[in-house]
């Protein structure tokens, strides 16, 4: 997904809005312009480190990476289908909706029709001739001739309204055969992609016995667990600071610290593993929380943010970071797929990822992060309630 990339294209973005904001001095902009640069340089040097990084992946490791960056995909690629299914039911509904109104306008259209037919055969085919010989006087017989005339009118506007309900009925007849049709197709193209989902979790199978086979073998969880943690701190800490400048969306109700205690957990299900606890025999502590829960749920960002980091790392997955400003950041961890890009804005409780058990993870859930300057803050001091009582 190119993480480092996407924030590099968000820097430049952001160094030509700098530039071209009114109200800058040129002074301002030389300086604005030598801190992009700068900024630039720090981008560069975590690329490298980060390429590093990849090559001192094992094979195993690699490989879990592709498949687990396959079912992402997979998974990406099934929900924009479920999304246009959903559209495509609800234009078929409300198609059927007006055809039943277009019917019912219809028959109440023919029996008015049927009525005034009716009427005017009683009263005979010759009626308007009849008033004339009856020698009644020309005023009465005037008038009378003008109501038949506004009668015909208002009988042939009838014919001509009914005509234009038939005309519309068949295009919505049409259009429901048309949408059925497109609702079909995609029916089978969903079939398709979740027969290539499940293929490319049972090759992730495969490739996750490699892995545990290699790691018993090597006796190197805790280093490996050591590795991985100090990765994340310094990614976050890069981030941090190449996010600090740029200020969050004035729009956001509350700053951050101020929902301290109110945020919404992130998934449903149960909490496993909790802040501060060890972490085996390892001697290390959960920097965050685990919420144990079904493969497929829903994860929802806790609050407004930018961000600022979409892309898989060792130990943790399909990694989603969000920057909410003033410091504090929301990660989300171990995800099945994810479903936001670097520099994308999401709303509080916006579904932004898919439970799973990336990262090498034998059972699925989300592994959940709360930091403030790079600091991780215990989430059950920041989100209320419990995550098995999350709704939705």
């Amino acid at each position: 997904m190119g993480g480092w990339r996407c924030v590099w294209l968000l820097l430049v973005c952001l160094g030509s809005a700098l530039h071209a904001a009114a109200g800058y001095s040129a002074e301002d902009a030389k300086n604005k312009a030598a801190e992009l640069e700068h900024l630039r340089d720090k981008i560069g040097a975590l690329q490298a480190e980060l390429q590093a990084n990849q090559q001192k992946k094992t094979r195993a490791e690699r490989q879990l990476q592709d498949a687990e960056q396959l079912i992402n995909a997979a998974r990406r690629a099934l929900r924009k289908t479920d999304l246009e299914l959903e559209d495509l039911g609800a234009q078929l509904a409300g198609l059927k909706a007006d055809r039943q109104t277009t019917s019912t306008t219809l028959h109440r259209q023919s029996s008015e029709l049927a009525r005034e037919a009716r009427a005017a055969y009683a009263m005979g085919r010759q009626q308007q001739i009849k008033l004339l010989l009856n020698q009644e006087e020309p005023a009465v017989v005037g008038r009378m001739l003008v109501y038949f005339s506004y009668l015909s009118r208002a009988r042939q506007a009838k014919i001509e309204a009914m005509q234009n309900t038939l005309q519309h009925l068949e295009v919505v007849q049409n259009d429901i055969q048309l949408k059925s049709q497109s609702l079909t197709a995609l029916q089978e193209e969903q079939r398709q992609q979740a027969a290539q989902l499940e293929v490319q979790r049972q090759n992730r199978e495969q490739v996750l016995v490699q892995l545990n086979t290699q790691l018993d073998n090597q006796g190197g969880e805790l280093k490996r667990l050591q590795t991985d943690e100090k990765q994340l701190q310094a990614l976050v800490r890069s981030l941090q600071e190449l996010l600090s400048d740029i200020p969050v969306e004035a729009s956001q109700q509350k700053p951050f610290k101020a929902l301290k205690g109110q945020l919404r957990w992130p998934a449903r299900g149960q909490l496993v593993k909790r802040f501060g606890s060890l972490r085996g025999n390892s001697g290390l502590t959960w920097q965050g929380v685990l919420i144990e829960a079904p493969e497929g749920g829903q994860v929802r960002a806790v609050s407004k943010g930018r961000v600022a980091f979409a892309d898989w790392m060792r130990g943790f997955g399909l990694l989603l970071i969000i920057d909410h400003g003033d410091g504090y950041m929301s990660l989300y961890g171990q995800n099945e797929a994810l479903y936001k890009e670097v520099g994308e804005w999401v709303d509080s409780g916006e579904v932004v990822a898919t439970l799973g058990a990336s990262g090498g993870q034998t059972e699925a859930g989300l592994y959940f992060e709360i930091r403030h300057n790079g600091h991780p803050v215990n989430p059950l001091s920041w989100c209320a309630g419990t995550p098995a009582a999350v709704s939705g």
